[in-house]
C-alpha cells in the first residue's frame, strides 16, 4: 500500500513538472527590426569609430601621465561637434564630464557613462592590429571596441543626432567617462564627487554590464537583453606562509611552498563556500525559462523541486551561472623563491575573492580565514568592498528600460542578473537607486569571449542599432 502510494505521488509529481514545463515555453521570438542605416551609412560609422581605437587609452592612475587622454579629448571633440558647441564639457584628473541642460532642470537627471580606458593589448595574438580599428566582413576589430569605447560612441552619436534635430531633454542629461575604471581607480569617484558639491540629483545612472547575447546560455532560441541589476562583492587577499629557509638539495618534509600548495588544493576541492539560488538568481532563471529547449525548460520551471540538483550539477555545465550561485574565489598570483635552489622562508599567493548575497564579505573572509589558520597561514585583506545595492526590478526607471528594449529589440527575451565582474556604476549608487547596467549591443557568446583577449569586435550594425537605442530612450523618456 505504501509503495502504490509511493507511486502515486511521483506520478503527480510528474504530471504537474510537465504541466508547468509545457506551458512555460516562449511565443516564437518576432523578427529583428531592419537596420536604420545602409552599408554605406554602416562603413562610414565604422570609420568614425575607428578614430577612437586608434588613440592608446590604457588605464591610469592619478598622477600618471593623461597625454593619451588629451589626444583622445581632442578626437572626441572633433567627431562630435555639435556635443562639443552645446554640451558643458568639465575635464577633471582626465574624466569627461557632459551636461546638457534640459527642459525641466529641477527634476532628477539622466547620467549615462561609460570609460575612455582599456587594458593592454598584446599585438602579436591578433588577427587584425588591435589599435588600427580596421574593418572586415562588416566587423570591426579593435581594444575598445566593447569595453567600452562603444559606450562613448554610441551615447554621443545618439545625442549629436539629437541636436541635428534641435531635440531638447526632458530633463538634464549628464554624460560620464572615466580614464580608471579597468584598474578600479577613483575617476567615477572624482565625478560623483564633483555632481554632489553642485547639487545633482539623478533619476538613473545608466553604465556598461549587460548585453543582447545570442545563445546567452546553450539550448536557448533567441537572443537575451540581460540587466545588471547588482554586482557582486570583491577582495583581494594576500595569504603568506613563513617558516624555515634552506637549500633545495636538503629540503624540508614540509616548506613554505608546500604549505601553500596544500592549502590552495583544499580550498579547491572542498566547496568552501554555500551555493544557493538567491531571490535574483532564481528571477533570472525563471525569466529566462521559456526560451530554453525542454530539458533545460523543464529543469528552471521547476526550481521549486529541482533547485537542489542544478545546484550541484551547475558548475559542471556553466562556469558563469555557476559564479552566480555564491562567493567564489580564484588563486591568480603567486611568489616564492628568487632562485631555483633556495627553499624560501616566505612565499605567498593572491586570491581574488567575488563575494555572493549568501555569504558576505565578513563571512566569506572569515571562511578562509578559518582554512588559513589551518596550515599555519597569515591572511591580509589588499582591498575589498561590499556588492553593490540591488536596483529595484519593479521602479518606473527600470520598466521604462524594458519597454525601450521591447520596442527596438523585438526578437529578444528579457531578464535581471547579478553581475560578476564589477563596473563604475556602483560609485552612483549614493545618488540614486535605479543603477542600469546594460549595453544594447548585440553580442556573440564569441566576442564576449574576447572582451579583456585577443581579437575584440563588434558588428558595424550593432553598434549602429546601439546609437539607435539611446536616441530612443532619450527622445521617449516622459517619466
Amino acid at each position: 500500500m505504501a509503495g502504490l502510494i509511493i507511486l502515486i505521488i511521483l506520478l503527480i509529481l510528474l504530471a504537474v513538472t510537465l504541466f508547468r514545463a509545457a506551458h512555460c515555453k516562449a511565443s516564437p521570438a518576432a523578427e529583428r527590426l531592419p537596420s536604420s542605416r545602409n552599408e554605406e551609412e554602416l562603413e562610414e560609422m565604422g570609420h568614425r569609430f575607428a578614430k577612437l581605437i586608434q588613440v592608446h587609452t590604457d588605464s591610469r592612475l592619478p598622477g600618471e601621465d593623461l597625454s593619451a587622454f588629451d589626444t583622445y579629448h581632442q578626437v572626441v571633440d572633433g567627431l562630435f561637434p555639435l556635443c562639443t558647441k552645446t554640451l558643458q564639457k568639465t575635464v577633471l584628473d582626465g574624466v569627461l564630464l557632459y551636461y546638457w541642460k534640459g527642459k525641466h532642470s529641477d527634476l532628477p537627471a539622466i547620467l549615462m557613462m561609460g570609460h575612455q580606458d582599456t587594458v593592454p593589448a598584446d599585438e602579436k595574438n591578433w588577427k587584425y592590429p588591435p589599435y588600427g580599428g580596421e574593418i572586415h566582413e562588416g566587423k570591426i576589430y579593435g581594444r575598445g571596441v566593447m569595453d567600452d569605447k562603444c559606450n562613448q560612441f554610441c551615447q554621443m552619436s545618439a545625442i549629436e543626432n539629437l541636436l541635428k534635430e534641435g531635440f531638447v531633454p526632458e530633463r538634464d542629461v549628464w554624460l560620464e567617462y572615466s580614464v580608471n575604471e579597468e584598474n578600479s581607480g577613483p575617476g567615477a569617484e572624482t565625478a560623483v564627487q564633483y555632481l554632489k558639491e553642485h547639487g545633482v540629483k539623478l533619476a538613473c545612472a545608466w553604465d556598461e554590464g549587460g548585453a543582447v547575447v545570442d545563445k546567452a546560455m546553450a539550448g536557448m532560441d533567441r537572443p537575451y537583453a540581460v540587466i545588471g541589476i547588482t554586482e557582486k562583492g570583491y577582495a583581494d587577499v594576500k595569504i603568506t606562509a613563513k617558516g624555515e629557509g634552506g637549500h633545495s638539495s636538503a629540503p624540508h618534509a614540509t616548506t613554505t611552498v608546500t604549505r601553500l600548495a596544500d592549502f590552495m588544493h583544499e580550498v579547491n576541492h572542498s566547496h568552501l563556500y554555500e551555493r544557493k539560488f538567491t531571490p535574483h538568481v532564481k528571477a533570472m532563471f525563471e525569466n529566462m525559462a521559456p526560451s530554453f529547449s525542454f530539458p533545460m525548460r523543464y529543469l528552471f520551471s521547476n526550481l521549486w523541486l529541482y533547485k537542489g540538483l542544478l545546484t550541484k550539477a551547475m558548475g559542471k555545465v556553466n562556469a558563469q551561472a555557476d559564479a552566480l550561485l555564491g562567493t567564489t574565489i580564484c588563486f591568480t598570483e603567486m611568489k616564492g623563491s628568487d632562485a631555483t635552489n633556495v627553499i624560501p622562508s616566505e612565499a605567498y599567493v593572491i586570491a581574488n575573492l567575488r563575494t555572493g548575497f549568501t555569504q558576505d564579505l565578513k563571512t566569506s573572509l572569515a571562511i578562509l580565514k578559518q582554512k588559513a589558520d589551518k596550515y599555519d597561514l597569515e591572511l591580509e585583506v589588499l582591498s575589498s568592498r561590499e556588492a553593490s545595492p540591488v536596483t529595484p526590478q519593479d521602479s518606473a526607471v527600470y520598466q521604462y528600460l524594458i519597454s525601450c528594449i521591447r520596442k527596438k529589440f523585438p526578437d529578444c527575451g528579457i531578464s535581471p542578473y547579478v553581475m560578476t565582474g564589477g563596473t563604475d556604476n556602483r560609485h552612483f549608487a549614493e545618488l540614486t537607486e535605479n543603477c542600469l547596467r546594460f549595453y544594447p549591443l548585440r553580442l556573440t557568446s564569441q566576442q564576449l569571449a574576447c572582451m579583456h583577449s585577443d581579437n575584440e569586435n563588434a558588428d558595424l550594425r550593432s553598434l549602429s542599432d546601439a546609437i539607435d537605442f539611446y536616441q530612443y530612450f532619450l527622445e521617449n523618456w516622459n517619466l
